[in-house]
């Protein structure tokens, strides 16, 4: 009961955060000084090609579905005036809009509070919030237009979701020793093969050597274990294969010591050899997804 009432809210998330152009537009913030521009831009998958050329299989890889562009522009007069420009990538679900997010954010920036997080690089400001991708940029650096662009992310956020989250699964990572702001969503093609899916990866240090947890959300039970036998066909091992611990043997990544549980699969890539409680970080990752 309590799984189903969970795939309910989440199913209830998706539909709340599936924007249309009018109702994105209905949630951009009055600022001050600024005027929302009437045109609107609208792209899909087949010419989302058009605005951001060569960029456009990243966005297509994480199920993108459909880009609003908004215009702000600073009240006066003259051809010279500062813009703002705001990009929403409408992404399938909150993991897509996450990964392209992360595949684009540096490991060290000005992070903020906009959306479920955002950073700042001079006068582009990126965040995400539930299935969308936000992207505000200026070819203007003054105060005043850094100013704007902070308050149109932080409140466009707000009116999105005021209480957003990271997908579930990585709310399930162990916080200690955990490198910030390394958490990645890689849809396809998990440490090189195309049998391991959706997967949440995050980054760990000890003893000056990292090592990577992941999360891979098969989807179904069934998804799970079709994914461990290909898995176990690749390497040539005979293990039967049950629910619980599993060592597998990657010529190409090492040994990878995984739980798998139902439709997740969870396990740690230690090719530092970084000195690991490994049973500890699995039961405590397992603990945080029951």
């Amino acid at each position: 009961m309590r799984i189903f009432i969970l795939w309910i809210a989440l199913a209830l998330t998706h539909m709340a955060a599936a924007q249309t152009p009018t109702e994105l537009k209905a949630k951009l913030p009055q600022v001050a000084g600024w005027t929302i521009d009437e045109t609107v831009e609208v792209f899909d998958p087949d010419n989302l090609f058009e605005r951001i050329n060569g960029a456009a299989p990243g966005y297509l890889l994480f199920d993108f579905k459909e880009l609003t562009v908004f215009v702000y522009n600073q009240n006066g007069t003259g051809d010279n005036r500062p813009y703002i420009t705001i990009q929403v990538y409408r992404h399938a679900a909150k993991e897509d809009a996450f990964g392209i997010y992360a595949s684009e954010r540096p490991s060290e920036s000005n992070f903020l509070a906009a959306g479920t997080e955002g950073y700042r690089e001079g006068s582009m400001l990126n965040f995400f919030v539930d299935c969308l991708y936000v992207k505000i940029e200026s070819p203007s650096s003054t105060d005043g237009t850094i100013n704007a662009i902070k308050q149109i992310a932080q409140e466009l956020g707000r009116n999105i979701n005021a209480q957003p989250a990271f997908p579930m699964q990585l709310q399930s990572f162990p916080e200690e020793n955990k490198i910030a702001h390394s958490e990645l969503y890689i849809p396809t093609g998990f440490l090189g093969h195309e049998f391991l899916n959706k997967t949440f990866t995050a980054n760990y240090q000890v003893s000056g050597k990292k090592y990577q947890l992941f999360v891979m959300d098969a989807g179904t039970v069934d998804q799970a274990k079709e994914a461990l036998t290909k898995y176990m066909q690749f390497t040539k091992q005979n293990t039967k294969l049950r629910e619980g611990r599993l060592i597998i043997k990657d010529r190409f990544n090492g040994d990878i010591e995984c739980q798998w549980k139902g439709r997740h699969i969870w396990g740690i890539v230690n090719d530092d050899k970084a000195p690991v409680k490994v049973d500890d970080v699995l039961k405590k990752t397992g603990e945080k997804m029951q």
